[in-house]
């Protein structure tokens, strides 16, 4: 019984530990002074990441690819000209480190998982 009960317990922190792959979503504030900026990572389970990022009101978007990787509670997109890190909390992923050249001081912000 104690065999089952810690083998159960152990896959159900080993399912509780990893990030599950799909999409997450923010709206924040445009550092800018005008309109919201939206932005979408996608992460696949091969390990490809995409992340696309738009302005109310403004004509451009932006997109990038590249791949992920989950490094404890962290993940990390390492895409074509940059690097993003994230903290998993749940079924959001929290911007810790970005360049502040292309995200401004305020980042990627908090991104909800979609369903």
């Amino acid at each position: 019984m104690r065999i089952v009960v810690a083998l159960g317990l152990a896959v159900l922190l080993a399912a509780c530990a990893s990030v599950p792959a799909g999409n997450y979503e923010g709206v924040q504030a445009d550092a800018s002074g005008g309109g919201q900026q939206y932005v979408r990572v996608t992460l696949k389970p091969d390990g490809f990441a995409a992340v696309s990022s738009a302005f109310t009101g403004r004509p451009s978007r932006f997109l990038a690819e590249g791949t992920w990787v989950e490094e404890g509670r962290r993940v990390r997109l390492e895409l074509e000209k940059q690097s993003l890190v994230f903290e998993r909390r749940g079924d959001q992923l929290v911007a810790r480190e970005w360049d502040r050249s292309v995200w401004g001081e305020a980042g990627p912000g908090v991104l909800q998982r979609v369903f």
